[in-house]
């Protein structure tokens, strides 16, 4: 009987092209879905003003940024509310941050091309609702226009 030497067994392969794609694939998936917050605004016309350069940056956990649109419609986060509810819920936004001993941010982006009387009544509705500290926002650039005052 003719016995095979012991011969060295061969080292099995490890292919990791597969784990390199699902890696790959992940990776874009959370660079794309890490974008979307800053899809959510609507694009907006807004007023083409400088600022106040001694402003803040706006926390993002603390703020509530309200779109004001050319019909006077109410958005926060691209879901359309109606005046009282929206003042309602700031300002209980408010309590719960007062009561962690923060500020809460409330941006306005007003569409240019809005008539004064929709952000009048928003502004005076937050005033009865107990929020008198807001900011509006504009696109940090004077315009070059050569209109004069």
């Amino acid at each position: 009987m003719r016995f095979k030497r012991n011969q060295p067994m061969p080292e099995a392969g490890f292919d990791i092209t597969s784990m390199i794609d699902v890696v790959l694939l992940l990776t874009i998936f959370f660079m794309m879905s890490s974008q979307f917050s800053k899809i959510v605004q609507r694009p907006l016309d807004l007023p083409n003003e400088q600022g106040d350069a001694s402003d803040k940056p706006v926390d993002a956990e603390v703020a509530v940024v309200v779109d004001l649109e050319q019909d006077g419609r109410l958005s926060v986060g691209g879901r359309v509310y109606e005046l009282d509810r929206l003042a309602a819920m700031v300002a209980a936004d408010q309590q719960r941050v007062a009561a962690s001993g923060r500020l809460l941010d409330v941006v306005i982006r007003a569409d240019r091309t809005t008539p004064t009387s929709h952000l009048a009544r928003l502004v005076s509705t937050f005033t009865a609702e107990g929020i008198v500290d807001w900011r509006l926002a504009t696109t940090g650039e004077r315009s070059s226009g050569g209109g004069g005052r």
